[in-house]
């Protein structure tokens, strides 16, 4: 019995989660759109906006792309001064990459329509309700993290590290 109610909120879960994802992430479509960038681009400002400077081949890492086409990307978010390289002083090798001012505005730009369209939903609550809602995320996150600390987080491609 316990596990078919499991099963069942289990089902209800994801599919909670799968369209709170669409609706945060269709607000943000047109923003994104009036970027122009590739979903390759995109992922790059979004992953050096949460992570910091990286280097090149951190970038090819996570995005799960050749260091060539790592490159060609950077380069396009260099022209459109999203991005900048520079050389590692401790080893010339190394070229690291970070946001520029513009990049920053940009990818603020692009999480400040998701912020905006969850306070809309949240000024619907009572504080009562509110507070439920962000200690069961939190609860989400804590446990996300966990996993991720224990290398358990069992993603495909066999990988235990984050994607994005």
């Amino acid at each position: 019995m316990d596990d078919e109610r499991r099963k069942q909120i289990s089902t209800r879960y994801l599919d909670s989660v799968e369209e709170i994802n669409r609706i945060m992430y269709s607000g943000r479509l047109h923003e994104w759109q009036g970027m122009d960038l590739s979903i390759s681009q995109f992922n790059t400002l979004v992953m050096l906006k949460q992570m910091g400077p990286m280097r090149m081949g951190m970038i090819s890492y996570y995005l799960r792309n050749t260091l060539a086409a790592t490159t060609s990307i950077v380069d396009r978010l260099e022209r459109k001064d999203l991005v900048t390289r520079s050389r590692d002083p401790e080893d010339r090798r190394v070229v690291v990459c970070e946001l520029t001012e513009q990049g920053q505005k940009a990818t603020e730009r692009f999480w400040r329509v998701a912020r905006e369209a969850a306070l809309r939903v949240a000024g619907k609550w009572d504080l009562e309700q509110f507070e439920s809602v962000v200690d069961a995320l939190e609860l989400i996150l804590r446990t996300h993290k966990e996993i991720v600390q224990s290398g358990q987080s069992g993603q495909s491609g066999g990988s235990t590290e984050p994607t994005r």
